[in-house]
């Protein structure tokens, strides 16, 4: 015991340092390098943290003094320590697993190597593995500082980079190279045949091999972008095909109505020489419930996905309880399809998701103004709180920034395209987002 607690301060030390960049690594990777839709805050995440730090912390007493079956249980929580914050703070997905193994395996590469390449026997006692833990400590605020330096160098826009999100299979096979690396750098460095040259060859093999590594895991952000229109177009998409399907059965069933108008008119003008008014009346009132059931389009725009897009929404929107209505015309040309569809869904996307917040006054207004070649689309909506915008950004509580902010930046990409900008604002509880299009003539 006496052992334990000569050197356990000196271990508490290091794996609390470990500790802090070790979670500031994850957090900066999965808040800042990856795009994982993120969830608010729970205090359940909070209680994830702590169990991430005693795990960290009892690593290594309980490693190096504990009995068997208790270490075998540490290890396991160790290298997991992490996965239930990530869980619980951006969904449930089981890649995340592979991608914390990977990520630690990456940390343990590194770390291995500034342990051949620095360390000069460090011992002290019976402190087992004290070269390992400061190395992969070493490691671990390399890595931090590399990663803040991501940051910084993407808010001056110098470097516009994300973490791309590999498949289980391509994690596991640099997870395997890593390793089949790491094995033959320990036989290469703790063997006395082998010279310094091929030493430092090794050396020299581990750096291009996590050059190689980065550059499979970082995308530009023009990448990331076009990722995010490719799945941002899968659900307005459908909901097109959808409404496509629907107008035509619909219009199917108005011609095969007016087919037999003549035979409808026919039983009305007997109806009504027999002086069955009633009859008559009931009659009527039932050909024109069918004539509402077929009516071919809800919204007439003057272009076919506008009104599809529109008519899949205000379903949406009556689900909540919300009111739409839509004023004006939208190009049938001039604007590409794809641009149309990312625009319209992204502006009804973010209005529906802020409106259903409201309890009272659920409303959304579009409105589309053409005007030789400028195309001026606003949608207004409801909101619960006064929206604060700031350089046409916004500022307010977290839960309103969500709901009006997703998708600004799809948004943005296309009224730049067409020369045109968006424009934020609120008044009287009523947020405005305004798209303003320059039409090629």
């Amino acid at each position: 015991m006496g052992e334990i607690e000569q050197y356990l301060g000196i271990m508490l030390a290091i794996y609390a340092v470990r500790a802090f960049f070790g979670f500031a690594n994850y957090w900066i990777v999965f808040e800042k390098m990856f795009d994982f839709p993120k969830r608010k805050w729970k205090n359940i995440n909070g209680i994830w943290i702590i169990f991430y730090v005693i795990c960290t912390l009892l690593y290594r007493p309980v490693c190096n003094y504990g009995p068997r079956i208790l270490i075998l249980i540490m290890v396991a929580l160790y290298f997991f320590r992490i996965v239930p914050f990530l869980w619980s703070k951006y969904g449930w997905n089981p890649s995340f697993v592979i991608i914390v193994i990977f990520y630690t395996n990456v940390i343990e590469g590194i770390a291995q190597t500034i342990r051949f390449t620095f360390a000069n026997n460090i011992n002290i006692g019976g402190y087992l593995n004290l070269e390992a833990d400061i190395a992969i400590t070493i490691a671990e605020i390399l890595a931090c500082c590399v990663l803040l330096s991501l940051i910084i160098l993407k808010r001056v826009n110098l470097v516009k980079i994300y973490f791309t999100k590999l498949t289980n299979m391509e994690y596991m096979i640099l997870l395997l190279t890593n390793v089949s690396y790491g094995v033959l750098e320990t036989a290469i460095f703790n063997s006395s045949m082998v010279n310094d040259a091929m030493r430092k060859l090794s050396i020299i093999t581990f750096l291009c091999l996590m050059v190689l590594i980065t550059h499979i895991i970082m995308v530009r952000e023009e990448n990331t972008s076009m990722n995010n229109m490719i799945g941002n177009l899968k659900e307005p998409m459908e909901q097109i095909t959808a409404s496509y399907i629907e107008m035509n059965e619909k219009n199917t069933e108005l011609r095969r109505f007016r087919h037999d108008t003549k035979n409808l008119l026919l039983v009305l003008r007997s109806l009504i020489a027999e002086e069955k008014y009633e009859q008559a009346a009931e009659y009527i009132d039932k050909m024109q419930e069918t004539m509402d059931s077929t009516k071919s389009k809800t919204f007439d725009t003057g272009n076919f996905i506008a009104d599809a897009l529109l008519e899949s929404k205000v379903k949406t929107a009556a689900q909540s309880n919300i009111t739409m209505t839509v004023e004006g015309c939208i190009p049938a040309s001039k604007v590409e399809d794809v641009d149309l569809v990312i625009l319209i869904s992204n502006l009804l996307d973010n209005a529906i998701e802020a409106t259903r917040q409201v309890k009272e006054d659920r409303r959304i207004e579009i409105q589309s103004i053409l005007k030789k070649n400028i195309w001026i689309l606003s949608v207004k909506n409801s909101c619960m709180n006064e929206v604060v915008i700031r350089e046409n950004r916004i500022e307010t509580t977290k839960d309103n920034k969500e709901s009006h902010g997703f998708g600004l930046a799809n948004i943005e990409r296309v009224t730049k395209k067409y020369d045109g900008n968006l424009q934020l604002s609120c008044e009287n509880k009523m947020f405005t987002a305004q798209t303003i299009l320059m039409l090629i003539a």
